[in-house]
């Protein structure tokens, strides 16, 4: 036989393959996997220091730079001055604490502040333990990261210290937003419309590196994700079931990177 008739017979085994059998294969040898075994992934700005950039570090990745946005679970990167087009769905205050030196995740805390008690401060402000760690105040925002094509997947994105602000900006831009249902003015929840993440470079009189960017992308009068980006009304779905499971403490989220250190 010859080689292109091997090829065509491949090709054509491929195309009448039985998709029947794709279909009872669905989420087949992955029975066993449960909430407790899966975590999202913590989406976070690449730096000068962050040895995903570094092309001598292990860690390195290729097209990484500064300004990136990181995925600690996939050790992918995202184009920061592109952004990403992201859905919040829940937020929580956390107190998480990382060892000296870039040294890694240690704790999370939770919302209680009383952790910060009797802490040394340092040169900056910071929060020192006996150990030498630092914990780091922190806004953490529940997201689905959107794809052209309506695709979605769960994620979650710090701010601390000099971001803290943005995350501010953001929780203010999330409160302030009203909708008209049935004749009637109502706060939106924070997952009726979506929001362009991106990363801009920034400086004082300490330094310079990357930070956030965020663009409300629909407002009051578009018709928020349902209107405007596909499969808009299974994001919202998917989006109140997601803050359900939040509230039920059923998502963990992957500390495994670096603490901000901007």
């Amino acid at each position: 036989m010859a080689k292109n008739e091997v090829a065509k017979k491949q090709n054509t085994e491929v195309a009448v393959f039985d998709e029947s059998i794709l279909l009872a294969d669905a989420g087949a040898g992955l029975e066993n996997v449960t909430r407790d075994d899966l975590i999202i992934p913590r989406l976070s700005i690449l730096q000068a220091l962050s040895p995903q950039v570094n092309k001598r570090d292990g860690a390195y990745i290729e097209g990484a730079e500064q300004g990136s946005i990181f995925d600690n679970v996939a050790n992918s990167v995202h184009d920061g001055a592109t952004g990403l087009i992201v859905v919040p769905i829940s937020f929580r205050k956390a107190h998480l604490e990382w060892k000296a030196d870039r040294g890694g995740f240690v704790a999370d805390h939770g919302p209680d502040s009383s952790c910060l008690e009797g802490l040394t401060r340092g040169s900056r402000g910071e929060y020192l333990t006996a150990e030498g760690n630092e914990i780091v105040p922190t806004s953490e925002f529940y997201v689905f990261v959107v794809g052209e094509d309506g695709s979605f997947t769960s994620a979650s994105i710090s701010m601390s210290k000099s971001q803290s602000k943005k995350a501010r900006q953001w929780n203010a831009m999330m409160t302030r937003l009203q909708i008209d249902v049935n004749g009637q003015r109502v706060p939106a929840a924070s997952f009726w419309t979506a929001y362009l993440l991106s990363t801009v470079p920034e400086e004082n009189d300490q330094g310079s590196w990357f930070g956030w960017s965020i663009k409300m992308l629909y407002d009051a009068q578009s018709g928020g994700i349902i209107q405007n980006l596909p499969n808009g009304k299974e994001i919202y779905l998917a989006a109140r079931a997601f803050r359900e499971q939040i509230k039920a403490g059923e998502v963990k989220v992957s500390q495994d990177t670096d603490g901000e250190t901007f």
